[in-house]
């Protein structure tokens, strides 16, 4: 599988101004987490890889180290997550009925000693037909799958490839609204690249929304933005960035699903902006997202709409 030249990696790292990396992983994680060697790293270093020295020892930003392994396709766990989803892109492209059910399971949201949990959750997550299985545990269902959903209208598809020339990389959170950035780099992340397509969209005088909520993925789902379009009335969901992105790094053929393919029952819509799921005692809790994909059959299967 054809990997990015070691100098263009740099080169796009680089591109993140230093002030906005935390140097604190050090040389043994970059072989135990992101399986990226130690020859590689040499080479890496000698043509300006960002890090710096402390005690003898290098260190390295995490981001930095996570789009490289991205690059260069090495087992990391966040390049093996990724491998998995276009799962979903394939079944709402082909007539591949499944179902989906993801726990949103939290965790405390205090460090403290002794702090009892108060779990609450976000009346967002309820709107969503989430289903209480515990007072830390929910679950969210959903079936995709049975038949194909959709396709953009014509008048998207000039929009749609404006992101072709985009690079995916992973932002640190300063820069996720950053259009500038996104403008003298050519980098975005999920939501950075779903900004810029709201932000053309209306101004070619189209109705169109940023979303944040759920994309479905197994084993784990995952938070995640995308641009949504006013349709004949209805909000449909599409997310070509991402599609184009998938491609980029070999887990999707090109054109095996379609930029425009309308995705509305592969994602869980929660709002236009972040928002915890779960407090615990009026903090936000972090949730972890198992998710369970069973195959259906025939008449069992049904495609639930896109959520509002």
């Amino acid at each position: 599988m054809k990997t990015e030249p070691l100098p263009d990696i740099v080169e796009r790292v680089r591109l993140v101004p230093d002030r906005h990396r935390v140097f604190d992983h050090d040389t043994s994680t970059v072989s135990k987490i992101y399986r990226i060697d130690a020859q590689v790293l040499s080479d890496l270093l000698d043509l300006g890889f960002p890090h710096r020295l402390s005690g003898g020892e290098r260190y390295f930003d995490e981001l930095d180290l996570a789009n490289t392994s991205l690059a260069l396709r090495t087992p990391s766990p966040r390049y093996l997550a990724m491998r998995r989803w276009p799962q979903i892109f394939r079944a709402m492209a082909d007539d591949n009925p499944v179902r989906y059910e993801v726990e949103v399971a939290a965790e405390c949201g205090l460090p403290a000693s002794g702090h009892e949990c108060d779990f609450r959750p976000s009346p967002r997550l309820l709107a969503l037909g989430a289903t209480a299985t515990a007072a830390h545990r929910f679950t969210l269902r959903r079936e995709v799958g049975n038949g194909r959903t959709g396709q953009a209208p014509a008048r998207f598809r000039g929009l749609f490839a404006e992101v072709s020339r985009f690079r995916f990389h992973i932002l640190p959170v300063s820069l996720f609204g950053d259009l500038g950035f996104l403008t003298e780099t050519s980098l975005a992340n999920c939501e950075l690249g779903s900004r810029y397509l709201v932000q053309r969209a209306t101004e070619e005088g189209w109705e169109a929304r940023l979303s944040y909520g759920l994309l479905l993925s197994s084993p784990y789902s995952l938070h995640h933005f995308w641009p949504e379009f006013r349709v004949d009335g209805v909000w449909a969901a599409f997310d070509p960035y991402l599609i184009l992105s998938l491609e980029r790094w070999g887990v999707l053929t090109p054109g095996e699903v379609p930029i425009g393919q309308a995705l509305d029952s592969a994602v869980f819509r929660v709002d236009g902006d972040w928002v915890d799921l779960l407090e615990d005692a009026g903090h936000p809790a972090p949730v972890s997202l198992l998710t369970r994909r069973r195959p259906l059959t025939g008449g069992a299967a049904s495609v639930a709409g896109a959520v509002s």
